[in-house]
């Protein structure tokens, strides 16, 4: 063979070769939601110049050339952000974690009531808040975010106190928050017996929240108001990063934050420290809290994935009490008196820990864990008594999901069980001016809570899903009474079957229709289940409710126009009526049937796009309007003796408006300048059962602009100030409802809030 020609071919072979080597450069990974951890299927992998050159899979999974990205990928889905992912090597794969779009919510994935579909696909009215939609205002408090939400109502006048209702469920608690199941990371917050608190909540460390509205028994047990499931804030991807931010506000105000950002392949890592304090709209309303957050999400391998939370708070808070209308006439800033003689406040301490775990043995089955254990101290000063009381619980839950891939009726089964158990131990004093006196009670309580549950979801074509539920829920509490031994005893409810079915057809992006059935129910909690003389009352059991319900959700106008429509109607009987029988004491029954309709109607547009290519980058005007027809259908009011002394049939139901209107436009800019500005409506309301007291109805006009920007590569900013009440309206947003005024006195409902108020920030974050 000719030498020369030799040389030629040998060239051509390595050229071959290393052509092949370069090829055999794949770029692997998965990709998923940052906050839920769920896989995402069908997200776009593109150059930089809009070329596709990969799509995940089922699972998530991508491979790719990696020699045409020139060390970028655009990683495109709709109802997540667009990212821009660097590689840094070809050696390890990537676990990629992609933030929701605000906008686009009907597309995003949620987790809450189905596998892994979007909210738009997804059998029930489910709404979804990111962090953008927490910090639309001065982020201390989450009143105005889930009151976007139509159907949900949080009424709070002081940071100390607030309450949560879902379609009017849990707006008649007597404290705290009941009727509403509320989880953190998939760890429950919700004690065993059915009551939450949520101070021990950094807002600003919130990444999203997903609202399910109506009973949602048949998988999380016990509530009739339905789930809130709360992440706490994962890192963007890819991004290693220090913030420090700054509050200011009128009364008193002020908060200072620094968080740590680093979102890896192998390690996603947030932590935030706060401090917090707020001298208060009125007098004794001073509120103090100090925030320690971690959040931790590990990649071992690409069938596992490990959570880890870590939450410690601390909070020193006065409570004001209640005041009479001519005392808020008079001067709206004032304390009730007996509050303030008795320093009436809590000041309280919470650690959680949770561990979780997502596992998946292959393609067709996977599971779920958490476990988590709880400690929570409290010291209470109150008008009648001071309470210190030691909490602890522990517990977990897990779910299995299995699809075996059938051919004709393709099914996704998942089988699962929760357990809840807190031990109290509570002390009751004597409360002499805000000093413990002489001990009158000294119990402990044990609650155990357990449910099991199962549920499927049958593809009955290739737009048409069927999903049935059902779960088996027990709970008891156990009660010692260190000093009326007598008064010890077991309180078991009857256990509770909750079943549910739905139906669901996607026609087009223009409209996917759902149809469901469900029953839900919601025992007392374990202060509620005495008679008058301490024992416990045998009788009593839980609230049980239907709920029928229809919702349609689409998108219209080339996908500007969102919209998610639902009707209802819940069913209630068995419902828990509190009853003051004397000063300081109030017993519980169950006295009576009501019946929740409602339509709720919730509209955003976006009148422009990033696309666009405009200087105005966002402009998305918003709307959620809520009408409620509540009414007692059979209602008695019982004394101690359980006489019946009134009747209180087809009254409207107490607290609840029949009239609610959210609306709000938000506009960002190339540049960075950003507004948002909202009006919340609040009709009329009843304040007692009888229907004899009603708050007026008040309109609160919100706005705040701000400028974000990186100026350097480094360096990204965030200055911003807002106005709330800007009409300086006069109004109470939390009421007492069914107040009793003693010895001839009015009642004491209303709890002012806070009038024209201000207040400024700047957040400065260094990207390593």
């Amino acid at each position: 063979m000719n030498p020369y020609r030799y040389l030629i071919l040998s060239i051509g072979l390595m050229c071959c070769f290393l052509q092949g080597m370069a090829q055999a450069k794949a770029l692997k990974g998965h990709i998923y939601d940052s906050q839920t951890k769920q896989p995402l299927a069908g997200v776009l992998l593109l150059t930089l110049d809009g070329q596709q050159i990969g799509r995940s899979d089922a699972k998530g999974f991508f491979e790719i050339n990696a020699d045409q990205l020139e060390g970028k990928v655009n990683v495109s889905l709709a109802g997540y952000k667009n990212q821009i992912v660097r590689m840094q090597s070809v050696d390890n794969e990537l676990n990629v974690q992609l933030e929701v779009d605000a906008v686009r919510l009907n597309e995003v994935r949620v987790s809450g009531l189905s596998a892994n579909k979007t909210s738009k696909e997804t059998a029930g009215s489910v709404a979804l808040l990111t962090a953008k939609d927490i910090n639309r205002g001065s982020a201390v408090s989450l009143q105005p975010a889930l009151n976007s939400i139509p159907g949900v109502r949080m009424d709070q006048s002081t940071l100390s106190e607030a309450r949560i209702s879902i379609r009017g469920n849990g707006v008649r608690a007597s404290y705290g928050i009941r009727n509403v199941k509320i989880y953190v990371n998939e760890i429950p917050v919700t004690e065993a017996d059915g009551t939450t608190r949520i101070e021990a909540l950094d807002v600003n460390s919130i990444g999203r929240a997903e609202v399910i509205k109506g009973p949602a028994s048949s998988i999380y047990g016990a509530g009739t108001g339905g789930v809130i499931n709360f992440q706490m804030q994962r890192s963007p991807y890819q991004e290693q990063s220090i913030e420090a931010s700054g509050l200011i506000g009128a009364y008193g105000l002020h908060r200072l934050a620094t968080t740590y950002r680093s979102g890896g392949d192998k390690v996603n890592s947030y932590v935030s420290y706060g401090w917090q304090e707020y001298e208060g709209y009125r007098e004794h309303s001073k509120d103090m809290r100090r925030f320690l957050t971690g959040n931790f999400q590990l990649f071992p391998s690409n069938k596992r994935i490990i959570t880890l939370l870590l939450n410690r708070t601390t909070q020193y808070s006065q409570i004001p009490g209640s005041l009479t209308l001519d005392q808020v006439n008079a001067d709206p800033l004032q304390a009730n008196a007996t509050n303030l003689d008795k320093a009436a406040g809590r000041y309280q301490t919470w650690t959680r820990i949770g561990l979780g775990q997502q596992y998946h043995f292959n393609d067709q089955f996977s599971n779920s864990t958490s476990a988590f254990t709880y400690f929570y101290d409290l010291n209470h000063p109150l008008p009648y008594a001071y309470i210190r009381n030691f909490h602890q619980s522990y517990g977990g839950r897990t779910r299995f999901s299995y699809d075996p891939e059938f051919e004709l009726l393709p099914t996704r089964f998942a089988i699962g069980a929760e357990f809840n158990e807190g031990l109290t131990k509570g002390s009751q004093y004597v409360n002499n001016k805000g000093t413990e006196g002489t001990m009158n009670a000294n119990v402990d309580y044990r609650n155990t809570n357990y449910s099991l549950f199962y549920q499927s979801e049958t593809s009955l074509g290739s737009k048409t899903t069927l999903t049935l539920g059902l779960s088996y829920n027990s709970l008891n509490y156990d009660v010692k009474d260190y000093l009326r031994t007598n008064q010890m005893g077991v309180k078991n409810f009857d256990p509770q079957a909750s079943p549910r079915i739905a139906l669901s057809h996607n026609f087009s992006e223009a409209l996917s229709l759902h149809a469901s059935v469900s029953s839900g129910f919601s025992p007392p909690s374990s202060s509620e289940i005495k008679n008058v003389d301490g024992s416990i009352n045998p009788v009593l059991q839980a609230e049980k409710g239907w709920n029928y319900e229809v919702n349609a959700k689409g998108n219209l106008l080339k996908s500007r126009l969102a919209y998610d429509l639902a009707v209802f109607k819940l069913d209630m009987k068995g419902e828990l009526i509190a009853q003051s029988v004397q000063q300081g004491i109030t017993i519980y029954n169950n006295a009576g049937k009501t019946s929740h309709g409602g339509v709720e109607l919730a509209l955003s547009y976006q009148l422009f796009k990033e696309e666009d290519q405009r200087e105005i980058v966002s402009l998305r005007p918003f709307a959620a309007v809520t009408y409620s027809d509540f009414k007692f259908k059979d209602y008695k009011i019982l004394n101690a003796q359980n006489r019946v002394t009134a009747t209180h049939d087809d009254n409207k139901l107490t607290g609840v408006a029949p009239w609610v209107l959210n609306a709000g436009v938000d506009v960002e800019t190339k540049v960075g300048v950003y507004f948002y500005g909202n009006y919340f409506f609040s009709d009329k309301l009843p304040l007692n059962d009888a229907n004899t007291a009603f708050n007026d109805a008040y309109q609160v006009l919100n706005a705040k602009i701000g400028y974000k920007k990186q100026l350097v590569k480094c360096l990204e900013v965030n200055v911003y100030a807002g106005l709330d009440n800007i009409l300086d309206e006069s109004y109470s947003s939390i009421v007492s409802l069914n107040a009793v005024g003693y010895n001839g006195a009015q009642s004491p409902y209303y709890s002012p809030s806070p009038k024209r108020n201000g207040y400024g920030g700047l957040n400065l974050k260094y990207i390593f």
